[in-house]
């Protein structure tokens, strides 16, 4: 791993649900290390099916030197869940979904039976396939703390790497910190 890795971390723009507006921002930041070198974004539909198409777009207008990517959780605007398997297989980047809390299994299900019971199982399927949630911790200004991920391309051992590298004073890693801090602006 280079001491200054080349990532992408994506998250979702704010957004209403109950808003007459069906689109938000997909929010790309690329560092190289913790530096900025380039911010780009892309409309997903709120609670749609086109987030897994547009973080492989942001990848491949990322590609030459991008090493990692890096995911905000894997649903963005709603229940627009990405599928890790489908970016991995399309770009060839490891890539990690990073999320602050263990998830709810059931309660997921639940909501998604609730709100899309035409397409509750696609949707449950991309999670499933995300694969085991693992544990880790950051060490940040304020002491331990205890973060999640799921990952595709690379080991355990790696991205806990990668974190020392890209998490400062956050438990979040820079680039993707750096994504949500951006799309609260929209």
């Amino acid at each position: 791993m280079k001491e200054f890795p080349i990532t992408i971390g994506i998250d979702d723009a704010k957004f209403e649900l109950k808003s007459d507006l069906r689109t938000t921002y997909l929010i790309g930041v690329v560092c190289q290390g913790t530096r900025v070198v380039r911010v780009v974004k892309t409309n997903i539909y709120i609670d749609g099916d086109n987030a897994t198409d547009a973080v492989i777009r942001l990848i491949q207008q990322n590609d030459k030197h991008l090493q990692y990517v890096l995911t905000d959780t894997i649903t963005f605007g709603g229940f627009n869940i990405i599928d890790l398997q489908e970016i991995y297989k399309n770009t060839n980047k490891p890539i990690i979904a990073v999320t602050e809390r263990p998830v709810a299994l059931d309660s997921v299900k639940e909501a998604l039976l609730k709100q899309f019971p035409s397409n509750y199982t696609s949707k449950l399927e991309k999670i499933i396939k995300a694969g085991y949630l693992y544990e880790t911790k950051i060490a940040t200004a304020g002491g331990n703390s205890t973060i999640y991920f799921h990952m595709i391309g690379m080991t355990t051992q790696e991205v806990e790497k990668l974190f020392q590298k890209l998490c400062i004073d956050s438990k979040l890693p820079e680039p993707l910190r750096l994504a949500h801090v951006i799309g609260k602006m929209f």
